[in-house]
């Protein structure tokens, strides 16, 4: 699957360890990766589709987060 920057490609892996556990996650393949070239012409005809959020937007929730981001940005410029 072809990001939706149109640069990053996503190749989905999944399988069975030999205990019997089920594992599944993304590949992640961007320019200068080995089989990037190759993978790229599959990933255009297979765009990931990004559809706008139609959820609302509470007030209370983004100040919440805003807050957060600034606490973190504050603590990341300490360091």
């Amino acid at each position: 699957m072809l990001d939706a920057n149109g640069v990053t490609i996503w190749l989905k892996f999944g399988g069975m360890t030999a205990a019997g556990d089920f594992y599944d996650g993304w590949h992640k393949f961007v320019p200068g990766d080995p089989r990037y070239d190759e993978l790229l012409p599959q990933a255009r005809q297979n765009p990931q589709v990004v559809a706008e959020s139609t959820a609302p937007i509470y007030p209370k929730t983004m100040a919440r987060l805003d807050e957060m981001q600034r606490k973190t940005r504050e603590r990341n410029a300490e360091q």
